[in-house]
């Protein structure tokens, strides 16, 4: 009867401390399944692209490119003074997602020796200066680096 007893409470308390942990794991985040923030996919960013990189028609042709990626390319126009290296501008994210989704679909590898397999990733610098006035989710600055990122391949006239 004792040991009936014992093993009764055993596996009530047993089945209190499994009902425990589910809830445990289902309420507190810290011990639950940690979620990936939702990926921002290219045709919910609208760019405008502003080309300072002192070469006529480089702006149409990230356009084209950006546009062939998938973005939504708003506008773009030249830059009043030129700049050394590209910039993605994000316009509303403080985590500035808009401009690193941008700055990874410009990405490129290039080998460092030709002949070997090593590569160096080429990513253009990001920044954040919130304007929620301009519409947009980001603005690519085009420096003199441009040829780094938009490929040489594409016509535009």
């Amino acid at each position: 009867m004792r040991r009936s007893r014992s093993l009764v409470l055993f596996i009530l308390l047993f089945l209190v401390l499994v009902a425990a942990g589910s809830v445990l794991l289902r309420f507190v985040p810290l011990l639950g399944p940690k979620g990936n923030p939702a990926e921002i996919k290219y045709n919910q960013i609208r760019l405008e692209i502003i080309n300072a990189s002192g070469i006529d028609k480089q702006g149409k042709r990230a356009m084209v490119y950006l546009r062939e990626l998938g973005f939504d390319v708003y506008d773009f126009r030249t830059g009043k003074k030129e700049i050394e290296n590209t910039i993605i501008v994000d316009r509303v994210d403080k985590d500035m997602r808009n401009a690193k989704t941008t700055a990874e679909a410009l990405t490129k590898r290039k080998k460092i020796i030709a002949f070997l397999p090593w590569y160096r990733k080429l990513i253009p610098a990001i920044s954040c200066e919130i304007d929620s006035t301009l519409y947009l989710e980001a603005t690519v600055m085009l420096g003199k680096d441009y040829q780094q990122f938009i490929p040489k391949t594409l016509m535009v006239f």
